[in-house]
């Protein structure tokens, strides 16, 4: 007669962890999540839309990810690792008849934390080749200049409120009529 084995339920010596924003959301539960090692949670990345966040339905074309970082007790501390536009927003700006100007760079904060950037600019009317390439050398000056005098804070508060955006927008409107410059997209290299 075969012998009977015993299992063991693993579900039982799993133990539930509350993941919170950094400070930035002022330090907001944005999620539960359970694991049997403290260390296999380090790293997790967490997906939240902006507009959970921060409570304003305008903001529901953005997704921040948040990477857990830090562990004390049952709280799961994490900082930014990511925004981005959702593709279907950026879809529904573009027209006809506009330019469209997307240039992709490196940036450095002042405390040494390298992001990675994408940054679209759509303008009121078509831009000739070299007035775009002027455009997309006049973003990549303001933002990098920018983000170079801030901490790695201070830098996600402008990018994910969309302050350095504007402020580049009014620097470009001597190229030309621009409709709209916003970071689509930022990550932590």
């Amino acid at each position: 007669m075969a012998e009977k084995k015993s299992t063991v339920d693993t579900w039982k010596k799993k133990k539930w962890y509350d993941v919170f924003s950094d400070s930035t959301f002022d330090e907001k539960k944005i999620a539960e999540t359970i694991t049997s090692n403290q260390k296999n949670l380090i790293g997790r990345i967490v997906k939240k839309g902006l507009n959970e966040l921060t409570g304003n339905i305008r903001d529901s074309s953005f997704e921040v990810s948040f990477k857990i970082n830090k562990i004390t007790g049952a709280r799961a501390d994490t900082m930014i690792a990511k925004f981005e536009s959702k593709p279907s927003s950026l879809r529904r700006m573009i027209r006809r008849q506009k330019s469209k100007i997307e240039p992709v760079f490196y940036a450095t904060t002042k405390d040494g934390t390298k992001l990675k950037l994408k940054v679209l600019a759509i303008t009121g009317t078509k831009y000739a080749t070299p007035l775009r390439a002027e455009a997309r050398k006049a973003i990549v000056g303001f933002f990098t200049d920018e983000l170079k005098e801030k901490t790695t804070k201070e830098c996600w508060q402008d990018i994910v409120f969309q302050n350095i955006s504007e402020r580049c927008k009014s620097k470009l409107v001597k190229l030309g009529y621009v409709n709209k410059v916003l970071v689509a997209k930022a990550t932590v290299v």
